[in-house]
């Protein structure tokens, strides 16, 4: 079942799947009180994966003394065939639980689902989820309309900071007194602090497609699945109605179970002119009682520019994250464009 379990998890992926990146999601989650002991851990993570046998191999816990160590080396090892789906650390002093997996085996919310099995506790979003809103054009429709504009027309792209051979990717982040913002809110500032990054680094920005994670189901009961859409919205040059692109923009179509030697070989041939400008993913307020204090999210960074930003809310505290390529961004740059967005963050919120 491992292999067949990691086979899946690669497909989720799909055609689109950039070949450069290793899919790995991160949650970093600090705790309240005393993490549980490695042995509990263990012991709970191998019930979920009996129950739930697409989460892969039962993998050892880590411990995390080193954290952002440990959070780079879980971003950035590929996922082997037959190989766990899922990478668990603690850190027992400052305590912190780190929980990562392949986004074709969990979603966000199935991190968090993860996340309350691994510390006992019930865990619950706000989002609502999109329901089964489903593509309006087939998946081989799509396809020849994103290989046309990956060749003729690609999305812009956050003006990288650096060029260096170096592999993996960096982290920030920050956390906000809590915040009253939706996913449109979220994909506005990114859009924005792609702006004015852009404009500091003397270049100017278009074509600004935002790709966005969306859950299916709501999180009222997350449970450790895969069940999300993906959406890809043309912003233009300037922020438009997000809100409004979103409820009239069907996701993007489901991918084939099977994809051809030569569309996976066009695929890495275009992995540089693929994709969007940026990803934005929100986890909501998400409720796990007293035993969590903040929660940082890192979804996939991929694409043009291997930017991804993330948000979750818990408590009083929203803490919003950016994650980008190292050979394009080195760490005070990624710092930098994470102040970018949370000052447009900021722009967006609502007045308390």
């Amino acid at each position: 079942m491992t292999r067949l379990a990691s086979d899946h998890a690669h497909r989720v992926v799909g055609l689109y799947g950039d070949p450069t990146v290793s899919w790995s999601i991160l949650l970093e989650a600090e705790l309240a009180a005393a993490a549980p002991e490695p042995e509990k851990l263990r012991a709970r993570l191998a019930a979920a994966i009996q129950q739930y046998p697409h989460l892969g191999a039962v993998p050892g816990i880590e411990p995390a003394d080193d954290l952002p160590a440990v959070r780079a080396r879980f971003a950035s090892e590929p996922y082997e065939r037959a190989a766990p789906l899922v990478r668990v650390a603690v850190r027992a002093d400052a305590p912190a639980l780190l929980v990562a997996a392949h986004h074709g085996a969990l979603d966000g919310l199935g991190l968090l689902a993860l996340l309350g099995i691994l510390l006992d506790v019930p865990v619950s979003s706000a989002a609502t989820g999109i329901g089964e809103r489903g593509g309006a054009k087939p998946f081989a429709v799509s396809a020849v309309q994103r290989l046309a504009e990956a060749v003729f027309a690609p999305p812009g792209r956050i003006v990288p900071d650096r060029a260096a051979p170096s592999s993996g990717d960096v982290f920030a982040a920050h956390h906000e007194p809590r915040l009253r913002l939706g996913a449109p809110g979220f994909v506005t500032a990114a859009a924005r602090a792609t702006e004015r990054w852009n404009r500091a680094h003397g270049a100017r920005t278009a074509r600004v497609v935002a790709a966005l994670g969306a859950s299916r189901r709501s999180g009222a009961a997350p449970e450790p699945v895969h069940d999300s859409a993906f959406f890809r919205l043309r912003l233009g040059s300037r922020a438009a109605d997000v809100a409004g692109l979103l409820r009239v923009r069907p996701p993007e179509p489901d991918f084939p179970a099977r994809s051809s030697r030569l569309a996976r070989l066009g695929t890495r041939l275009l992995a540089g002119r693929l994709g969007s400008t940026f990803l934005v993913s929100n986890l909501g307020v998400v409720s796990t009682g007293d035993t969590v204090r903040s929660i940082a999210f890192y979804p996939a960074a991929s694409g043009r520019s291997g930017v991804a930003f993330g948000a979750a809310t818990t408590g009083g505290t929203t803490t919003v994250t950016v994650r980008a390529r190292r050979k394009d961004f080195d760490a005070p740059a990624a710092a930098r464009l994470l102040a970018e967005f949370g000052d447009a963050v900021r722009d967006q919120a609502p007045p308390r």
